[in-house]
């Protein structure tokens, strides 16, 4: 899918990371903030840095197994991964060893013990040391940062004793979880308190999409402003229909067939919400813009845990005071029909 609007987002991040700024990007799922971040790190490849994607998501239940990825994909980044893995039981070598096409020394032996924590330390010391005998800047991005605080906390407090030393690398953190995100980021007993700047992610703007839609597929303005509205400017939705547009088909029937595709995955949160006691009855409420303390007969704590729980999760984001909005549109259309 191509890459929409985040103009402003884009260039924002690509001048501060350019000063040696670090960020912060808190987006719910399919908002494309993973989109955005390769996108800025492909712009400012062509602009001779060295930057790294890391997406922590699949190694957040074990330290070994992220200092290892963190390891290998630092290593992908020089070109001489498969040339350093020829040698005989990488992680068992014992003592340093030396990448001599890099200058850079590395203690191997620490891969083959049981302290995950230099483990990681060596691992997130490694892309400094070679931004810095490069004398290139180097910029990496973390995706999913909050499901390694939800699992090993500690693990956290490692990065930023590690990484805040580092003068030739600028960071991204992102995330999906807004409530462990602006916990670590912004709270001022947080671990990352003040390290980057907060990019927050919403839909996108309807005059910039409008106007490329009009403009590179022709299609009438009244019907796309009434689905935008529909899928109050969900990226990833948007870009769906958009492809299917592109494809041939008329917008309203795009429409219906993303509609139709996503069903299986919008019971799928329903499914997920029913082990929540009273979320259902909460959700569905707001999506039909009703007062859930006022609809569901229960303690006004125990809506409000409710409401925190979805929030947490992602399901819900809070715009306002008492205010709140699903961060799926689609499930809220699910959940307001039924």
């Amino acid at each position: 899918m191509e890459f929409i609007d985040r103009v402003e987002e884009l260039r924002k991040l690509e001048e501060g990371l350019k000063r040696g700024e670090s960020f912060v990007i808190v987006a719910p799922r399919r908002y494309g903030k993973t989109t955005l971040i390769r996108k800025v790190l492909r712009e400012l490849e062509d602009k001779k840095f060295l930057t790294l994607y890391i997406d922590l998501m699949p190694y957040a239940d074990s330290v070994s197994a992220l200092s290892k990825h963190i390891f290998n994909r630092t290593l992908d980044l020089l070109g001489i991964e498969g040339k350093i893995r020829k040698l005989s039981h990488l992680f068992q070598i014992k003592g340093k060893a030396v990448l001599k096409e890099e200058g850079i020394e590395i203690n191997l032996e620490v891969f083959k013990g049981t302290d995950e924590r230099e483990m990681l330390r060596e691992a997130l010391e490694l892309p400094e040391k070679i931004a810095s005998r490069k004398g290139r800047r180097m910029v990496v991005a973390f995706d999913e940062f909050g499901e390694i605080y939800k699992t090993n906390p500690q693990a956290v407090k490692l990065f930023r004793s590690v990484i805040q030393h580092h003068e030739h690398t600028s960071y991204i953190f992102a995330g999906s979880q807004e409530t462990i995100m602006k916990k670590v980021f912004m709270d001022k007993d947080g671990v990352f308190f003040r390290f980057g700047t907060l990019v927050e992610l919403g839909g996108l703007e309807l005059k910039d999409t409008l106007e490329y839609a009009v403009d590179n597929l022709g299609v009438p303005a009244d019907e796309f402003v009434e689905m935008f509205k529909l899928l109050k400017g969900h990226p990833y939705y948007l870009a769906r229909v958009i492809e299917k547009v592109r494809s041939g088909k008329e917008i309203l029937n795009a429409l219906e067939e993303l509609v139709e595709e996503e069903k299986a995955y919008i019971e799928l949160l329903v499914e997920r919400v029913l082990s929540m006691k009273h979320a259902l009855e909460v959700l569905r409420a707001i999506a039909r813009e009703k007062n859930p303390y006022e609809v569901l007969e229960v303690k006004d704590q125990v809506v409000n845990r409710t409401l925190n729980k979805l929030i947490s999760y992602g399901y819900l984001r809070r715009v306002g005071r008492g205010v709140y909005e699903f961060t799926d549109p689609l499930l809220e259309l699910y959940l307001k029909e039924r």
